[in-house]
């Protein structure tokens, strides 16, 4: 896309019905953003992107089908796009990656089942 104009399309592949797309961020830093899958089974997985072009996927690893990638964004501060779950009961957590490797995880605390993360963004404007 250039603004509201699509310059260029491609099909990218068909990972299967029992992937979904979860999120983009840029996991490996290249300035190109990411996708971020789920399959049904709680599998995780990412496509690193250059454009319309893989140039790398992997499965990271399955929290169990309870979680769910809620949002992607930076929370270390490391210029790499992070992982943030839910599970079914409520408990939030993060993972923090380096492109397609999960290099540090955290639960970040249980509001309970009835709150729902909804996105993410920098609210205290710290970076």
């Amino acid at each position: 896309m250039n603004g509201t104009n699509v310059i260029g399309a491609a099909s990218i592949g068909n990972p299967g019905p029992s992937w979904h797309v979860e999120g983009t961020g840029d996991f490996n830093g290249d300035g190109f953003s990411d996708i971020l899958w789920q399959n049904d089974d709680g599998s995780v997985a990412i496509w690193e992107m250059n454009g319309a072009n893989t140039i790398g996927a992997a499965v990271l690893g399955n929290p169990g089908p309870s979680w769910h990638a809620k949002g992607t964004g930076d929370f270390s501060g490391d210029g790499r796009a992070d992982i943030l779950w839910q599970n079914d009961s409520g408990e939030a957590a993060i993972w923090e990656m380096n492109g397609t490797n999960v290099i540090g995880a955290a639960s970040i605390g249980n509001p309970g089942p009835d709150w729902h993360i909804m996105g993410t963004g920098d609210y205290n404007n710290d970076g």
